[in-house]
């Protein structure tokens, strides 16, 4: 994994960002590290907050803020167990932020990405994506 990160001006701007000036310089790093994640494979806020040296809870609230979803797929971030419901477990929506567990879910089946159990205690399988510039 590369070292850390604290410069926004070194991570490639995906096109919905290009043409927008929305966001925190934080919150634009962590849509266009979040762009990287290939369809059907998943990372985590942990592997974000690294790549950026900031904190899990820091790229989560990014995420809930994230206007460019699914282009800039939010959903492909799981926390670090592979529960999908991200930090203290926001399966709903709140001031219109975010997305539910059950759209979460259906992305992520959609895409490939293989699941097991059922409601509140899905998880994703497999390693997580780990590649980015």
């Amino acid at each position: 994994m590369p070292p850390p990160n604290n410069s926004s001006s070194k991570i490639p701007l995906p096109p919905p960002l290009l043409a927008s000036p929305r966001g925190t310089a934080f919150e634009r790093a962590v849509w266009s590290l979040t762009y990287q994640i290939p369809r059907g494979s998943f990372s985590t806020y942990a592997l974000l907050a690294a790549r950026l040296g900031s904190s899990p809870r820091a790229v989560g609230n990014a995420l809930r803020r994230n206007p460019f979803a699914p282009a800039i797929p939010c959903h492909r971030v799981v926390a670090t167990g592979g529960t999908l419901g991200g930090f203290k477990g926001k399966i709903g929506r709140r001031d219109g932020e975010g997305i539910t567990l059950a759209e979460k879910r259906a992305l992520l089946r959609k895409e490939g990405v293989k699941l097991e159990g059922d409601g509140p205690n899905v998880r994703v399988l497999g390693t997580p994506f780990a590649g980015f510039v």
